[in-house]
C-alpha cells in the first residue's frame, strides 16, 4: 500500500502548491521504489511509473512552468497511472501481483484472480480520476477545487477498500465475491 503514498501526497498537497506537492510525491516515490529495490534488486511497475512520471513534471513545474495547474498535473499523473495499469493488465502481469496486500497464502488461481479484479478497480478508479481532472482542465465544467475534494475522497474511498479486501480474503478464504469459491 505504500505504492500510492506519492499519489495521496500529491492529491492532498496539489490544492496548496502544485510544485510542492509534485517535489514531495517525487521524493515518496524515490524512497519507497528505492527501499524496494534495495530489497528484490527490481523496480516495481507502479514504483517506476512514479518515478518516470513525478520527477519530470516537477522539473517541468519548477522550471518551465510555474503555472501548471493541479488539475493539468492530475490529468498527466492520471493518465499516465492508468496507462500502467492497462499495460499490466495487457501483459497479464496486474501490478498489484508485485505488491502484498495479502497476508495469508492462498491458491495461486484465486490470488491471480484477486490481483486481476483489484487491478481492474484500480484501473477504473484512475479512468474515473482522470475524467474529473478532464473536467476541470480542459473543459471548465468543474472547479479545481471540487476536483481536488473529489479525487481525494475516491483515492481514499479506494485505499481502504484495497486494504479492507485483502482483510476479508485473508478471513474468508472459501467464498470470495467476484472471483469464485474455494
Amino acid at each position: 500500500m505504500f505504492a500510492f503514498l506519492p499519489s495521496l501526497l500529491f492529491f492532498a498537497l496539489a490544492p496548496l502548491s502544485v510544485s510542492l506537492a509534485l517535489w514531495l510525491a517525487f521524493a515518496a516515490a524515490f524512497a519507497i521504489g528505492l527501499r524496494a529495490f534495495g530489497a528484490t534488486r527490481t523496480l516495481r511497475l507502479f514504483d517506476a511509473t512514479g518515478l518516470v512520471l513525478f520527477g519530470p513534471l516537477a522539473l517541468y513545474t519548477g522550471f518551465a512552468d510555474s503555472d501548471f495547474g493541479a488539475a493539468h498535473a492530475a490529468l498527466v499523473l492520471e493518465a499516465g497511472f492508468l496507462a500502467a495499469i492497462l499495460w499490466s493488465m495487457a501483459s497479464r502481469r496486474p501490478f498489484t501481483s508485485q505488491y502484498r496486500w495479502l497476508k495469508a497464502p492462498h491458491p495461486p488461481e484465486r490470488a491471480a484472480r484477486a490481483h486481476l479484479l483489484l487491478t481492474a478497480i484500480w484501473a477504473t478508479v484512475y479512468a474515473v480520476l482522470a475524467g474529473i481532472s478532464a473536467l476541470s482542465a480542459i473543459l471548465n465544467q468543474m472547479s479545481p477545487g471540487w476536483a481536488a475534494i473529489s479525487g481525494l475522497l475516491l483515492f481514499a474511498a479506494t485505499l481502504t477498500f484495497t486494504w479492507q479486501f485483502g482483510t476479508y480474503i485473508d478471513r474468508h478464504g472459501g467464498t470470495i465475491p467476484l472471483i469464485g469459491r474455494k
